[in-house]
């Protein structure tokens, strides 16, 4: 190619970048909505965020600044407000899963749950797990998900290191002394990973008793990480962008995908042959009863491998900010410690069920926790389909990106009251307080813990089991302090936030906390 060829492409490129600018910021048919100047420009620019992990930092400071329609892509819009929270993920929405979600299928040809865009499949898929996520199927795995919680309660009390590492040959300090300092965050990982690969597999990963897999939540979050900036930015992952970021956790990510998928096709080889009941059992044995079909095999890995990285990363964030929340508050804490310690006469009480359901309090905090850090923080995108949308009075054409960051409409003053702070009393009726039926009311159109509509979060059920049950058993046997030498929140010891780095799932650190056996 001659120099003058050169010259006449690099000016036609940047004539069309130019008009392209400009049509996009003056004559788009978004360019009536507000947001960064940048955003409309390019998907790029909410891609970095979405990398960073503070996407859903970033679009809550964007409705506070431009209100409840932010444009924050050339081609998509997220909404702050219930009314489009229920336009946009209502089960009649005129709406499909967008493009990116078909790169984050573990298998080319066969959808999981998540990553099903074709409305047939995934409600065949939905159907199944939802008799197996129901409140009898939770019940017959419980005993399998409550011999992983005693290992965690106990490892809590043991010596060791802030990661959990036990010190061999160090006894427990006695009854009136605290442990050495724990980080729960990781702890809470472990736990979480142990249960659900325990009910996917009929084996657990053993991350509370040693660190050979403890490796595993890592590179979960790199590939939600990876998966997040696709959503928002499809050609991150067409391009192969991504595997030049991926790079460092290359091998990880292989080894991971084997390990799971060789467990997957042992668990298979077993069928019926187990003394426990675990998930893939039911999975298995399930039958559509729109249909009558089951599960083939496909269908059992792409969906074990979606509970392995999605059903347990997600609840350990969620167990996770509990205990920060509460370290932060020991008033608040001594009220919990008071109501557990007074429901039940003893630590094996403690399971599924209408006692467990009846500690007002504690499901308050777990719901808090839930508003505040949302395991999903940031915007869950759909497509609108032929024939437009209506949002909030506002018709969006064919093509637009829309959707609600989660993270923002449950900090949205409209709904909650000082949205910031911690305040699980906002969940619990009481004149003494002024929280009415109204007002909860209000409050719960606008919480989506789990997302909405027929896209909601199947293994809810599971999720909010595993984190009254491990939560209370903690709290009931031990006292908990914040330590000393926490390195949260610059040694902030009230009024301090819970950090989220918002991907699919999200990263957390914290808190550092000790225990010592309850007085």
């Amino acid at each position: 190619m001659s120099y003058k060829a050169i010259a006449v492409t690099g000016v036609a490129l940047i004539a069309y970048s130019i008009a392209l600018v400009i049509y996009r910021l003056f004559f788009h048919p978004l360019a009536k909505y507000p947001g960064p100047r940048l955003a409309a420009i390019t998907h790029w620019y909410a891609a970095f965020y979405a990398w960073r992990g503070d996407l859903h930092i970033n679009s809550r400071e964007w409705h506070d600044r431009y209100g409840d329609i932010v444009r924050f892509a050339p081609n998509a819009l997220t909404f702050n407000t219930d009314t489009g929270m229920d336009a946009i993920y209502g089960v009649r929405a005129n709406v499909v899963k967008s493009e990116g979600y078909s790169s984050l299928s573990a298998s080319r040809h066969t959808p999981n749950t998540l990553t099903a865009t074709d409305k047939t499949t995934h409600g065949f898929k939905r159907r199944i797990l939802a008799q197996v996520f129901s409140t009898e199927g939770i019940k017959a795995i419980e005993e399998r998900l409550l011999e992983n919680v005693r290992d965690f309660v106990n490892l809590l009390g043991q010596e060791g290191d802030e990661f959990g590492n036990v010190k061999p040959g160090i006894e427990p300090k006695g009854d009136d002394k605290w442990t050495d300092t724990k980080h729960l965050a990781p702890m809470c990982d472990w736990v979480t990973f142990d249960v659900i690969s325990d009910l996917c597999y009929g084996k657990d990963f053993d991350m509370l008793h040693t660190p050979d897999m403890r490796w595993f939540p890592s590179v979960v979050l790199k590939i939600t990480q990876r998966s997040m900036t696709t959503l928002v930015q499809t050609k991150f992952c067409n391009w192969k962008i991504d595997q030049f970021f991926m790079r460092s956790k290359f091998n990880e990510i292989v080894e991971a995908g084997n390990r799971i998928g060789a467990q997957s096709k042992a668990r298979q080889r077993l069928g019926n042959d187990i003394e426990k009941q675990d998930l893939f059992y039911h999975m298995m044995n399930t039958a559509d009863p729109k249909t009558g079909l089951h599960f083939d095999s496909k269908d059992l890995w792409v969906e074990s491998m979606l509970l392995m990285t999605a059903g347990a990363d997600t609840t350990a964030t969620a167990m996770a900010g509990t205990f920060f929340f509460l370290a932060h508050k020991p008033d608040l804490l001594a009220r919990l410690v008071h109501e557990l310690r007074t429901t039940f006469a003893n630590e094996e009480d403690i399971h599924i069920g209408a006692q467990l359901d009846s500690c007002e309090l504690l499901q308050a905090c777990i719901n808090e926790t839930l508003r505040l850090a949302p395991s999903v923080s940031t915007t869950i995108p759909r497509t609108v389909l032929k024939g437009g949308l209506l949002v909030d009075q506002q018709f969006i054409p064919e093509g637009t990106m829309v959707g609600t960051t989660t993270y923002a409409v449950h900090r949205n003053q409209n709904y909650f009251k000082s949205p910031d702070e911690y305040a699980p009393d906002r969940w619990i009726v009481s004149p003494e307080t002024g929280v009415d039926e109204q007002s909860i009311k209000t409050a719960k159109q606008a919480f989506v813990p789990f997302s909405s509509g027929s896209r909601s979060c199947v293994g809810w059920k599971l999720a909010w089991a595993e984190l009254n049950v491990t939560i209370a058993r903690v709290l009931y046997r031990y006292d908990m302090r914040l330590a000393p030498e926490a390195r949260c929140c610059g040694g902030k010891r009230n009024d301090c936030d819970f950090k989220l780095k918002g991907w699919v799932t999200s990263a957390v650190e914290g808190p550092w906390v000790q225990f010592k056996p309850r007085s």
